[in-house]
């Protein structure tokens, strides 16, 4: 799968960082896991391309205006074959708000580790 990002304009929309990276010490939290789910949805609906998320390997996250950003690596499942890849996505958004809307920044496959 080549990598895709999001419109210019989902990504113009998203404030820029204001801070360092920060790992996440226990990715595989369940809100990490509704954001690797909220990637792959997003995922399915622009794309069809359906993919059920198997764990969140890991992941950091950075504060980006109201919200933040959140970089995960996931393995995710392909619905067709059953396939398992490894995938990156950066999605921004702010915990807990009604008043702001959650953005795919990028998602891309990344070559297993061997």
């Amino acid at each position: 799968t080549a990598p895709v990002t999001a419109s210019a304009a989902a990504v113009a929309s998203v404030p820029p960082a204001s801070a360092p990276w920060v790992p996440i010490p226990n990715a595989e939290d369940f809100f990490f896991r509704q954001v690797a789910n909220f990637s792959l949805l997003i995922r399915a609906l622009v794309f069809r391309e359906y993919l059920d998320l198997v764990h969140v390997v890991s992941g950091s996250v950075q504060a980006a205006g109201a919200g933040n950003n959140y970089s995960l690596l996931l393995r995710a499942a392909d619905r067709t074959n059953g396939a398992v890849g490894r995938y990156q996505t950066v999605v921004w958004g702010v915990p807990g708000s009604r008043d702001w809307t959650w953005k795919v920044v990028s998602f891309q496959r990344v070559a297993d580790k061997n």
